[in-house]
């Protein structure tokens, strides 16, 4: 008895000492691996130190600042921009980011070979658009798509599109004469199904008629934008086996492969139509009326001086359907409450439109160059609510800026609106004011001051379809249509962001009919 217990004893000391062993050994390992994990990046928290930015404690960084919704998120990203003017660190878990605002800035390192490619966190829209133009990571894949794909939007390829502009912009002046004199609506609904046709004829070559029938494209799209946003600044969700079994990624997966699988099915009609066209088995119906986005991608492959695959055009296609209807519609609702809350100004394009346009014809081609006031109204607008807000590239090598050196791999977020609404550079920034656009004064604007559309080599390319398909729009409503809304002044408009800039309460857009 005396023996057994003895022994009892002895064995339970040794499990003791071998839990406590462990305990310990577990315990140094870390020790050791953290430090060293520190030691080896101590170049990077001796140049972070250098620089003002918020608390950041080890491995999560400031990531939990950046917590709440996407109104939430902006405003801390703001809040941050307005207490470190022009350059800070911001580290998000164990990740260095530079964030600027200043035009000197955005002038070296927008037009730097080193800092052409897009942050690791882009690829959190792949699911979507894979490595489209947008996303697309590898600088020479993009480079090498690029100069494909640029001469697609050649003047010429473009006035081919404005029977579309005018005819789609015509359909959503009537759909708003059912909302006329009935107060404020969700005009980037309507919007959106406007721009959403637009794109869908002049990129795919197709009809999805979403003015009159309920189409879902466009609701997935902001859905999948509003995700991508939660996923970004959610340092848990950047681990895609955690994402993917949240609810929130199964929405996700569900929009990504109804967009994918609904371009896929354009995709595989469309051959299938260029098959028959090279046998003449074409009747003059079955002929289409111009060449669409996807039409000269595949002739391109017919070309051969360069080969897309499937999954390549589906990429590049989707790029083009997702930032083309969500863009312009986001513009023209911006642009629509500017002119809401300034009426002098409304009443000053209405002016340009009667004189230029007429008050019966359909807007036309010859039309949109004499548009200059409403192109002033766009820009100013733009300048106001720049719709990228905010972009991030990373450093491919490190980059002299000056006074500091962004250092290789790390990131670089670029504060626009930051810039776009800074009074060094916009006198009375929020004044809204079209003549800021005036050749005289245009030529007066700091470079790197005024970025819409981003800038240097990576900016975007569809600036010219942009204006046209929007002063359409806009000229079309606009002249049948007065807008008012309940903001009082641009400052009554807070803003959030869904990758793209938003307004936290909506538009707020009523629609008279002009006797």
């Amino acid at each position: 008895m005396w023996k057994q217990m003895e022994w009892q004893d002895f064995i339970n000391i040794e499990t003791f000492s071998l839990r406590q062993f462990l305990v310990v050994f577990l315990t140094s390992t870390l020790v050791i691996w953290f430090l060293q994990f520190l030691w080896n990046r101590r170049t990077l928290y001796k140049e972070s130190f250098k620089l003002p930015g918020p608390f950041a404690p080890p491995l999560i960084g400031s990531a939990l600042k950046f917590s709440g919704n996407s109104y939430d998120i902006f405003v801390s990203i703001s809040q941050l921009f307005n207490q470190y003017p022009r350059l800070f660190r911001v580290w998000f878990g164990t990740r260095l980011f530079y964030a600027v605002s200043d035009p000197k800035y955005f002038e070296i390192l927008m037009n730097s070979p080193h800092a052409l490619k897009k942050e690791y966190l882009y690829r959190m829209a792949e699911p979507v658009v894979g490595q489209g133009l947008f996303t697309a990571r590898s600088v020479p894949y993009w480079k090498t798509h690029r100069k494909v794909i640029v001469p697609t939007f050649n003047q010429q390829i473009l006035n081919g599109f404005m029977d579309v502009f005018t005819e789609q912009s015509d359909i959503l002046a009537g759909v708003l004469e059912k909302y006329a004199g009935k107060g404020e609506v969700d005009v980037f609904k309507l919007i959106t199904s406007c721009t959403l046709d637009i794109i869908c004829e002049t990129a795919m070559g197709v009809q999805i008629k979403a003015q009159s029938t309920e189409s879902s494209f466009a609701e997935q799209a902001d859905k999948i934008l509003e995700i991508i946003t939660i996923r970004i600044f959610n340092i848990f969700y950047h681990w895609d086996s955690l994402f993917n079994l949240t609810p929130l990624g199964r929405e996700f997966k569900a929009a990504a492969e109804e967009l994918r699988g609904f371009t896929k099915k354009v995709l595989v009609q469309k051959k299938a139509l260029k098959e028959r066209r090279k046998t003449h088995e074409l009747t003059v119906e079955d002929t289409p009326k111009r060449r669409a986005f996807l039409d000269l991608l595949l002739d391109i492959n017919d070309s051969g001086d360069f080969k897309f695959t499937d999954e390549e055009i589906m990429n590049e296609t989707l790029t083009l359907m997702v930032a083309g209807s969500d863009t312009t519609a986001a513009t023209n609702c911006f642009t629509l409450t500017m002119l809401a809350i300034h009426q002098d100004i409304q009443e000053k394009v209405l002016a340009e439109i009667l004189d230029v346009v007429g008050p019966n014809a359909s807007v036309g081609l010859d039309h949109l160059p004499h548009l200059k006031y409403l192109e002033r109204v766009i820009k100013e607008t733009m300048r106001l609510f720049p719709l990228g807000a905010i972009l991030v590239r990373k450093a491919e090598e490190n980059i002299d800026i000056g006074d500091h050196v962004i250092l290789k791999d790390c990131s670089i977020v670029f504060g626009i609106l930051n810039v776009h609404r800074n009074e060094k550079y916009w006198p009375q920034p929020y004044k809204f004011d079209p003549d800021r656009f005036l050749p005289e004064n245009a030529s007066a604007i700091q470079p790197g001051s005024y970025i819409p559309f981003s800038y240097g080599p990576r900016n975007c390319i569809g600036l010219k379809y942009a204006m046209m398909a929007m002063k359409t729009l806009l000229a079309t409503v606009l002249r049948k249509y007065r807008v008012v809304t309940s903001y009082q002044a641009i400052d009554d408009i807070e803003v959030k962001i869904n990758l793209l800039l938003r307004p936290r309460d909506g538009y707020k857009v009523a629609f008279e009919l002009r006797t």
